[in-house]
């Protein structure tokens, strides 16, 4: 079987579709994050780069020549023990700068039937001004059941990443002043979407507090991405410096 029939497959995906390319797209991320943590570590020079030169064989596994030929002789070697392994070993040290709890079914049924209330509540309202924050609302939330629905064999990492953009939307919302006597609609869309925001963040953090967490990723997610949405240079301003 080819490369890209079998990877089809096993994504539960149409080959060469949208879809398909989105996961090849964030396995390279991925590999490119896993890379340039290996590039941090305190390990011996000659060990590092045997792990980063690892890395980069197993994305050869998910390239155009690879997804071609048959996937036991190609892609399949790739993703063995001669390169898996070396990564299972420096696991734990991985899991110091990034690391999230694994989510139980009950959990992420419970989080799926969440966006998706969120979602068909936002079909059926309408913003009287600046609608096109609830289509950036919406778009986000559709990535974010993507990556829950396809994504969550490579990480919950993946799917805090896929709320930028809904953070983003949220956060050029909220500042926008809503007052609830004038505007409920708005009101009662910051309330649901924060209430989202703030199971997703309850539910996979790790390490620090959920408000820590919670606060810090909502304005370094939120204000990275609120410049794509407004062209203009609002990041000090949202996190309080400037």
């Amino acid at each position: 079987m080819a490369g890209e029939t079998f990877l089809a497959e096993k994504f539960g995906v149409q080959p060469w579709s949208k879809d398909f390319f989105q996961i090849l797209f964030v396995i390279a991320e991925r590999c490119a994050l896993l890379q340039s943590i290996v590039e941090t570590l305190e390990i011996d020079d000659d060990y590092r780069a045997g792990l980063v030169a690892n890395i980069a064989d197993i994305m050869e596994a998910f390239s155009s020549g690879s997804t071609r030929n048959p996937w036991q002789n190609y892609g399949y070697t790739k993703v063995g023990e001669v390169n898996v392994g070396p990564l299972k070993a420096i696991s734990g040290l991985v899991r110091q700068q990034v690391a999230y709890r694994k989510l139980s079914d009950a959990e992420i049924a419970e989080l799926e039937e969440q966006v998706a209330a969120l979602l068909t509540w936002l079909q059926e309202h309408q913003l009287a001004e600046q609608d096109f924050i609830r289509q950036s609302l919406m778009e986000g939330l559709e990535h974010m059941r993507f990556r829950m629905a396809r994504l969550t064999w490579l990480g919950w990492g993946y799917t805090l990443e896929s709320l930028r953009e809904v953070i983003a939307a949220y956060m050029l919302l909220e500042r926008s002043g809503v007052d609830p006597t004038q505007n409920p609609e708005a009101a009662a869309m910051l309330q649901k979407v924060g209430a989202v925001i703030k199971t997703l963040y309850e539910k996979v953090s790790a390490a620090k507090s959920v408000a820590e967490t919670g606060d810090w990723l909502v304005r370094a997610y939120g204000a990275g991405s609120l410049m794509y949405h407004t062209g203009k240079p609002v990041v000090r301003a949202l996190i309080g410096t400037g």
